[in-house]
């Protein structure tokens, strides 16, 4: 990393997060402007996977920043120490664990400092490799066991460990891009804006709800028109042959399937 005399604050700093004592290795590459360890702590967890169950420390030369509620005599807010009071203080690497069960330390590197890039929006995520462990999977070693395990249908253990983890879990994928996207309306003024853990529902316009709403009527009502029969009474209960109303008037009978 570079020793400037000086951190402008407008200054981007580009980190890499190393999961550590997994293998095969687990890594994020991220760009972030200056902000508190407690933000930086919110794009560690997005940005790795995890899902913000579990209490934090970073760990820095001797001295722990924890979680505003969990601060004692024995550490510091997170909030309270940025990256740029580390930068000039020439602390460009640091320990970051997070739950204090499975125990998970992080291995964070300031790799460089420079100035924002024009029309880039930060945080940014540039790259990295394979999937998080699944939250409360035991640490390290429980992590390794449901590696293991996942190798071999025949595992004693497959069915049991396939059961804790979602089904779309694979220990081999990410997606930088992915990531990204989920930064994009990020604002590190806004507490509201951060990451909410959840998959996004794709926005669906006025026209779109409308023209999906008729789709469905005409598919009820062809459900309809197969099961009642022309001379039938029309099911919306006018009395009338279902052929001299409903049908002729091409409407939704409203009826109940039986």
């Amino acid at each position: 990393m570079a020793k400037p005399q000086s951190i402008p604050s407008s200054s981007v700093y580009r980190i890499k997060i190393t999961l550590g004592n997994v293998a095969p290795p687990v890594w994020r590459r991220v760009e972030i402007e200056d902000c508190s360890l407690a933000i930086l702590h919110a794009i560690i967890q997005d940005a790795m996977g995890w899902e913000n169950y579990h209490l934090y420390e970073f760990q820095i030369d001797g001295v722990v920043y924890t979680d505003s509620r969990a601060v004692d005599e024995d550490n510091r807010d997170a909030a309270e120490m940025t990256l740029g009071q580390l930068a000039e203080r020439k602390c460009a690497k640091f320990d970051y664990v997070y739950d204090f069960g499975d125990e998970w330390e992080h291995a964070i590197e300031i790799e460089a400092v420079h100035a924002p890039e024009t029309d880039r929006h930060y945080p940014h995520c540039i790259e990295g490799q394979r999937a998080c462990p699944p939250e409360d999977c035991g640490g390290p070693w429980g992590y390794d066991r449901l590696l293991e395990a996942l190798k071999d249908p025949n595992h004693e253990e497959y069915d049991e460990l396939l059961e804790s983890i979602s089904d779309d879990f694979d220990p081999e994928q990410f997606d930088a891009e992915r990531v990204d996207q989920r930064w994009a309306s990020w604002d590190f003024s806004d507490p509201d804006s951060g990451p909410t853990y959840e998959e996004d529902e794709p926005e669906i316009s006025a026209t779109e709800q409308r023209a999906a709403a008729k789709a469905a009527a005409r598919a009820k009502s062809n459900s309809q028109q197969a099961r009642v029969g022309r001379n039938d009474p029309c099911p919306c209960g006018s009395g009338i042959k279902y052929k001299k109303c409903c049908l002729k008037k091409g409407k939704d009978g409203n009826y109940d399937d039986e």
